[in-house]
């Protein structure tokens, strides 16, 4: 992804082009990218959906965490703590040994990897 630099900054689009402004700064980037037509029924795109799929399930899964301890993560929690937790459900997920690539699931018994995650990245919880 692009970085400006310069004095100009952007937002919103110029053709292809989309500037926008996140917390590391000022950011553009192409439009591009396959139809979502294609990547749902061409088979060259099986590996595509079955990741789309387990991705999604960790985004589900991170998110019924985060709304059963929201109370907790108000007062604790730092601004790329979803992602952290979104990434660490997809470790579980791919864990699964029971059901096949695209189909597997959070399984109990894989939870314990959940272990040590820390809500907050700047203020560690030390025991």
């Amino acid at each position: 992804m692009a970085q400006q630099e310069s004095f100009i900054k952007l937002k919103g689009k110029i053709g292809d082009l989309t500037f926008f402004k996140t917390k590391d700064g000022y950011q553009a980037r192409e439009k591009g990218g396959v139809s979502a037509d294609r990547i749902a029924n061409d088979p060259a795109y099986l590996r595509t959906r079955e990741n789309n799929a387990e991705f999604g399930r960790a985004c589900i899964g991170s998110k019924k965490l985060r709304d059963v301890l929201r109370s907790i993560i108000l007062l604790t929690s730092d601004a790329k703590m979803a992602n952290r937790l979104t990434s660490r459900i997809a470790r579980i997920i791919k864990a699964d040994t029971v059901n096949i690539r695209g189909e597997r699931k959070v399984l109990p018994e894989n939870l314990s990897m959940l272990k040590d995650f820390s809500f907050n990245a700047t203020a560690l919880l030390v025991v």
